[in-house]
This record gives structure tokens, sequence and C-alpha cells, in this order.
């Protein structure tokens, strides 16, 4: 795989795969539900290669069929997924236990792809069953950050405008790329030459490993919440009053840009840090504010946390 190809891969599963954020608090209470998975298989995860970014990214999507596919994940980062919530929004349980990861293997009785309304309670019966998941929400007081206009004129920026894409296949299409990503073979999503990724936030490296921005093709403003979230570690509320469908692109260096997939989860071999020193997210925020003409306002509220109160290891099947 060349490093153009490399990059694009990492950068595209960080972004298309990355764990949901809600864009409003919830109080979900933790209990089983009527819905669960006909079958499901769960392995410890194989040890990945380092050199190859592919074998060590954690994913988790629905695929075609009424399938589901985890690889990679770790303990905590099924809770976040199926509780739709960042890793700063779960507390407790044995650290250990949390770290381990696993691959998943599962089938809904629906032949149809999963959207996140069926799989989420999908995925929460399986943890609750299987890891014997016994966990509460509760409110914590805690640092926010508020998402507004940042321009005078009360206008987005020059990189953020109204969208044209129908994005009504939305969850056909990520279950497509979800599974090319899964087999390693990036060859039919892969993006023509000036080209972008429809309905998705997708790295634009036309200019470079040392020049790349995320671009996003009809994208709701919650889909920036949600990266902004992760990005920051904070919960993000969305202030700005824009509504319906944009596209953006936001250019980051490359040292920023690995700093942010990292800060998903994701375990970037060491060779692809090398001689970059570390973000301290500044560039990140001027980018948005003179980019996309939005801003981080510094805020505290309230946030609904999920504590785990016990868990349990699964037996692999």
């Amino acid at each position: 795989m060349t490093r153009r190809l490399r990059v694009f891969a990492l950068l595209l599963v960080a972004v298309l795969f990355r764990f949901p954020v809600p864009t409003a608090a919830q109080a979900v209470a933790i209990a089983p539900g009527p819905a669960s998975f006909e079958v499901a298989s769960i392995k410890l995860s194989p040890p990945g290669d380092l050199s190859n970014p592919l074998s060590v990214i954690p994913t988790a999507a629905p695929q075609p069929g009424g399938r589901f596919r985890a690889t990679n994940m770790p303990l905590w980062a099924l809770v976040a997924t199926a509780w739709n919530l960042p890793d700063f929004r779960i507390a407790g349980g044995d650290k250990n236990l949390m770290n381990v990861k696993y691959d998943i293997t599962a089938k809904a009785a629906s032949e149809g792809t999963l959207g996140q309304k069926e799989l989420l309670p999908l995925l929460q019966n399986l943890l609750i069953e299987r890891f014997k998941l016994k966990a509460h929400f509760e409110p914590r007081e805690m640092p926010i950050y508020d998402l507004v206009l940042a321009r005078s004129d009360g206008r987005p920026g020059p990189e953020l405008t109204p969208s044209k894409s129908d994005c009504s296949n939305l969850d056909e299409l990520n279950a497509q790329r979800a599974a090319a990503v899964a087999s390693g073979d990036l060859s039919s999503i892969l993006p023509k030459p000036g080209e972008f990724l429809k309905c998705a936030v997708s790295p634009n490296i036309a200019g470079g490993p040392e020049n790349i921005a995320l671009h996003g093709d009809g994208q709701e403003v919650k889909v920036l919440v949600d990266l902004l979230s992760q990005f920051s570690g904070r919960y993000v509320r969305d202030k700005s009053g824009l509504t319906g469908r944009y596209d953006f692109n936001l250019k980051l260096d490359l040292q920023t840009l690995m700093g942010l997939v990292q800060k998903l989860g994701i375990n970037v071999p060491t060779a692809a840090l090398a001689n970059l020193p570390q973000s301290d997210g500044s560039a990140l925020m001027t980018a948005l504010k003179e980019q996309l003409g939005l801003k981080l306002d510094s805020a505290r509220a309230p946030v609904d946390v999920l504590v785990v109160d016990s868990v349990a290891a699964a037996t692999p099947d």
C-alpha cells in the first residue's frame, strides 16, 4: 500500500467511523430491551501489525443484509457506540476489562441495512447479555463548548457552503464503505482526482500529505459538532443556528490532523508521527474560525454521564 493510500485509509476510517456524539444530553435507562441479534459471534481481537494502519484501526459499522461487524474495538468503545456517547461521557468500570479489544460479527432479523435507530438497541442488548453490563446515567457538571458563528455579519465562512447533495441513502453508502475498509480493498470507494466521497467526511490529500483538508459533502452541522466534541474532549452544543446540509473544506497541517486522529482513539503507528511536534489545538481553532466562520465558546453545563457499575469479559465463541 502506498504512503498516499495509507494516509487516506487512516484518515478516512477516522472520520467515517468516528464514535457518534449526540447533540443533546440523554437520559437512557440501562435495561434489557426486546431487540436482540439473531446470532452474534464475539472473539478477542488478534494483535495487529503496527506497520499497517488498517490492521489496528477500530471500526464498528453495519453491513448489507442486516449484519454488523466490529474489529479491534475496546470494550469501552463498544459501550460508547451502543449508547451514542464519546469516551469522556463514560465513567467507571474495571480499566483492564474496558480496554480489552474484541471482534464481533452479528446478524439481525432484518435483511436491510441497519440504521442507527435499529442498530443501537441491538448493541445495547448484546453488551447487557454477553458482557453482563450494569450501568446508570447521572448528570455531572463539566466544561463544555458552544459552537457559534464567529463573523460579525452572521454568515458562515468561505469554506462552509450550502450543499446540493442528496444523502437520503446514507445508511447504504456507509455500509458499502465499511465493507470496503473491512476487506482492505479501498479501490471501490477511492474518489477520483478532484472528487470527494458523496455524503461523507473524508480527507482531501490533493495537496500532498503535508497539506491535508477534511472535506465534508452534504453534512449537517451536527456532524461538525460530533467531530469537534471528539477532537476537543468536551461536550459541544450547537448554537450556530445553521440548518440544512453543507459542504465544507477544513484545511489542516499534518501535525494537527494526526493529533486529531489520535484523539479519536486510533492507534497511529509511531513512524507516522516521526518529526511532528505536538499540536496544542490552536491551529484547529484558527482554521475553524477563518475557514468555516465558526468558533467554540467555553461554557459549563450538566452533562449526562454513563457510569459503569460492573462488567465482565465475554466468553469468546
